[in-house]
């Protein structure tokens, strides 16, 4: 998921987010637009990020961050969401709990740490 390049790809067209909420994307009115691109996943991830928190608290979120770091918040919401779809339950912490395993396991064991697996 690389949203670094996200936004609406120097087109006409709406977000991701508003094709996928299917309403017109006013150009620089619009929260959604620099995060979710018009083309490729942005439909997708917004999709998910819908369904998980809800666009309108998604929004707000945006909206309370400072600009510098909504990406990076876009990002996270996007990981939570799509982690979300795959364990409903535990989301991003099972991810989070499996790595501190391995941590653990390796470390008891004496093993070293490879941070690439």
């Amino acid at each position: 998921m690389d949203l670094r390049y996200g936004g609406r790809d120097g087109g006409d067209g709406p977000c991701g987010a508003c094709k996928f909420l299917r309403r017109k994307c006013v150009k620089g009115c619009c929260i959604f637009a620099p995060y979710f691109e018009s083309s490729g996943q942005g439909s997708a991830h917004f999709a998910a990020v819908h369904k998980v928190f809800g666009a309108s608290n998604a929004a707000k979120l945006l909206m309370r961050i400072p600009v510098h770091k909504r990406l990076d918040a876009v990002v996270t919401l996007c990981y939570e969401a799509l982690a979300r779809a795959t364990d409903p339950v535990y989301g991003c912490v099972a991810h989070i709990f499996a790595l501190q395993q391995q941590f653990i396991f390796r470390a008891y064991n004496g093993a070293p740490l490879n941070y690439n697996d």
